[in-house]
């Protein structure tokens, strides 16, 4: 099966999703966060469904291949303006819960590394 290519935007609310899932937890103020960056992203509203379809068939252990796989779709579509902007939302998401998981921690690292920042 193909893989599927979404945009930045799409593609960043996926990091952002699954970093929310991570821990195993999706905390309220983890989802807050992510509803800030969809009413800044998708100013008309977007059509989520295809990536919301896209996380629901992912099981923990794809986490980090697939963070690493949207990461490269995210930079090729971005400016550095654009990763740092986006990474500040990624930071305040596994920081909202006031507890940054073992988990969320290394998916991190990794998309700071992927965008070698």
């Amino acid at each position: 099966m193909p893989k599927a290519h979404f945009n930045k935007d799409i593609t960043g609310y996926l990091i952002l999703s699954i970093l929310a899932e991570s821990d195993g937890n999706f905390d309220a103020r983890e989802g807050s966060v992510i509803v800030d960056y969809i009413n800044k992203n998708f100013p008309l509203g977007g059509n989520l469904e295809s990536a919301a379809e896209e996380l629901s068939r992912l099981e923990a252990t794809q986490y980090e291949d697939k963070v690493l796989e949207l990461a490269q779709d995210f930079y090729q579509e971005s400016t550095d303006k654009e990763r740092t902007e986006f990474l500040r939302f990624a930071m305040k998401l596994v920081r909202a819960d006031d507890h940054v998981d073992d988990a969320e921690n290394k998916l991190i690292t990794k998309l700071f590394e992927a965008w070698d920042i």
